[in-house]
């Protein structure tokens, strides 16, 4: 299977060197910082670049299979309010400023803290840091992998998260060879999602995509995933032509939320 550009570039790093990233680099991680908050009122973002106090804090409490991940440097996300609309746009936006700093030829890693009590939160983050959820960690890996489809573990087939017309409408690969989008759907199907959930799900309607979201105990989490697969989508979409956006329209269906629809 053809991995696009974009995809190839999706990595993720768990063991971090302990050197520190240059000024001029940590200078533009913020002009992007700057630039997103501007552009969501909603989502704050924060560099703490004293990473050994971020760790040490968050040890036992954070991380993969209790370890958690030491790096030099790391940005928190603060949702302003925990609307399902602002959460979307959390990971959206979370994962977009992940891109850009993998431009920069750094290191990432996702950690989530959203089980992690308030006075821990406190505590490193300060009085107002309690409604961070979620970290990126950066740096230099110690080894770097790029995101292998061969690696990774089990993900639904294209036929299993697209339908044609309505969910759980079977769609022929033809079809979405027709459009275009048979590589694109094959792709994402590799983003990282919670507990490897993969709660998305999209039906094509002639030239448009209807985005959806598997309903579940851990919807917030979802919607974080979906954020990033709506910037996945965006991004890999315009490696073939189409620079357009998601209309976001959110509300219940069933057994699913419907998330919004894109124009090809």
């Amino acid at each position: 299977m053809l991995m696009t550009n974009f995809l190839q570039k999706r990595k993720s790093v768990r063991n971090f060197k302990k050197d520190t990233v240059p000024r001029d680099s940590l200078e533009n991680i913020k002009l992007l910082m700057d630039e997103l908050d501007r552009e969501e009122s909603e989502i704050n973002f924060s560099l703490y670049e004293n990473g050994k106090i971020v760790a040490e804090g968050l040890r036992g409490k954070a991380g993969y299979a209790g370890v958690m991940i030491e790096a030099p440097h790391y940005i928190a996300l603060d949702i302003k309010n925990d609307k399902p609309l602002n959460i979307l746009k959390g990971g959206y936006c979370l994962e977009k400023l992940n891109t850009k700093i993998v431009d920069l030829d750094l290191d990432t890693c996702w950690i989530t803290v959203d089980e992690v009590d308030h006075e821990t939160k406190k505590a490193i983050f300060g009085e107002n840091g309690t409604g961070i959820d979620y970290l990126i960690a950066i740096g230099y890996g110690q080894k770097k992998k790029f995101f292998d489809p061969e690696v990774t573990s089990s993900r639904l087939t294209v036929e299993e998260i697209v339908f044609a017309d309505t969910l759980g409408n079977p769609i022929s690969i033809e079809t979405l060879e027709n459009y275009g989008v048979f590589d694109v759907f094959s792709s994402v199907r590799f983003a990282p999602s919670h507990k490897n959930f993969q709660p998305w799900r999209f039906v094509l309607k002639g030239s448009v995509v209807e985005a959806y979201m598997v309903k579940s105990d851990e919807d917030t989490r979802s919607l974080i995933d979906m954020g990033v697969i709506l910037f996945y989508m965006e991004e890999m979409l315009k490696t073939i032509g189409i620079e357009k956006k998601w209309t976001i329209d959110l509300k219940d269906a069933g057994k699913y939320y419907y998330i919004g629809s894109f124009t090809l």
